[in-house]
């Protein structure tokens, strides 16, 4: 393979990400609070079988019950974002903050600790 291929090849590559547009603030912010939920969740998750984590995870489990209804709706709008425009990083991340929320809120109902969002307790 001659070295006027790749040069070419990244020539177009170099042409086609100054043609995409800049990800928005929301994105950024939406991605760093999904990484500081899966920062926080997957460690424990793992040391679940200490008692004293176990305990730690239920808390961090009302406190993602307690936000959920943003957690999911910034979610769902981070997803449609990122996978119209192929994103597979920020698509994944979506997903995998959808599903800590949803395993939390089974944690809260299977554990039998009050479920509150928002200071409303169900």
């Amino acid at each position: 393979m001659s070295g006027t291929f790749w040069e070419t090849q990244l020539q177009e590559d170099e042409e086609s990400r100054e043609g995409q547009p800049r990800k928005p603030l929301w994105a950024w912010a939406v991605t760093a609070l999904d990484l500081l939920v899966v920062a926080a969740a997957a460690p424990v998750v793992i040391l679940v079988a200490v008692p004293f984590f176990a305990v730690f995870y239920v808390y961090l489990a009302q406190i993602l019950v307690w936000a959920s209804p943003v957690l999911l709706g910034a979610n769902a709008v981070l997803f449609v974002w990122a996978f119209r425009r192929k994103y597979a990083g920020m698509t994944g991340l979506a997903i995998l903050s959808v599903l800590f929320v949803l395993l939390s809120v089974l944690l809260v109902i299977l554990w039998g600790a009050p479920f509150t969002v928002f200071g409303m307790t169900f």
